[in-house]
């Protein structure tokens, strides 16, 4: 066993799509971090969840924040009011944001649904136009996950890309992980690649599988408070790609995970791959 990194960044994310919280201290739940992605909008007309990865029309949702107080999920839009995750309003301010009537849903079994994505053309991946994927893809955890109860990331990756592309911000808010692992000086590298299929303990007892790389999309590139537009992260990402059966080659960084050993979590905890 060896201690590969500490843990550098918790985020919980209670709406889909919304900005997350940070926290000094959670619970990694068999579905993921308790709390995260519990809750999405739902829009009327398509049937299908909002995802910012389709920048039109969902890319305003990014200009809100989720965050708990207590068990009550409050947003917070830009204009400064906290609402509660059912009020009224919230529904309301989206819809005139967005041009799209929605209402909020609470994951549960059987009833996740799909959501719309959008690909733009990038140099090495197959995959580009409007697609449609059913929500927590390949994963048991019953959250508005696109593919896996867990998403973590080191700083080594985060550091490959801005020395691939070295007039981007390259903030991990534009990959919205669940866990940032801290590696330390090691060269900059996609270096959790080759984690994947191993096991790490985070502090005392929780521990989480990787189960594969994790395919880059649009959301790395759309603008979000402090984040401008840019696509030179993607195309850094396409420079290390996979191909994934049936959906095709795919830009990757950082990697997806699930809980095998729910526990408790905190900032600094050792990371060791077991």
């Amino acid at each position: 066993m060896t201690t590969v990194a500490t843990l550098a960044r918790l985020t919980r994310y209670p709406v889909k799509s919304l900005q997350g919280e940070q926290l000094d201290a959670g619970e990694l739940r068999p579905d993921g971090v308790d709390g995260d992605r519990l809750h999405a909008f739902h829009d009327l007309d398509t049937g299908r969840i909002a995802s910012a990865k389709q920048p039109r029309p969902w890319r305003a949702l990014l200009d809100l924040t989720a965050e708990t107080d207590g068990r009550e999920v409050l947003v917070r839009p830009p204009t400064g009011e906290r609402w509660s995750i059912h009020d009224p309003r919230l529904c309301d301010f989206v819809t005139a944001r967005t041009g799209r009537r929605v209402e909020v849903v609470t994951a549960r079994p059987g009833h996740l649904g799909s959501y719309d994505s959008t690909w733009p053309e990038v140099e090495g991946v197959s995959l580009a136009g409007p697609r449609q994927f059913a929500m927590a893809l390949r994963t048991d955890a019953v959250r508005f996950v696109d593919v896996a109860g867990l998403h973590v990331i080191t700083t080594a990756t985060l550091d490959k890309l801005a020395e691939l592309s070295p007039g981007s911000v390259v903030d991990a808010r534009r990959f919205r992980p669940n866990l940032v692992l801290d590696t330390g000086r090691v060269p900059p590298s996609f270096l959790e690649d080759g984690w994947v299929g191993g096991v790490l303990r985070v502090g005392d007892r929780a521990r989480i599988r990787l189960t594969t790389r994790a395919p880059r999309c649009v959301m790395t590139t759309v603008e979000q408070p402090g984040l401008g537009h840019d696509p030179g992260i993607l195309r850094a990402a396409a420079t290390n790609r996979q191909r994934f059966e049936r959906v095709g080659t795919l830009a990757c960084s950082g990697v997806y995970a699930e809980v095998v050993v729910p526990g408790p979590v905190r900032i600094m905890d050792p990371v060791v791959l077991e």
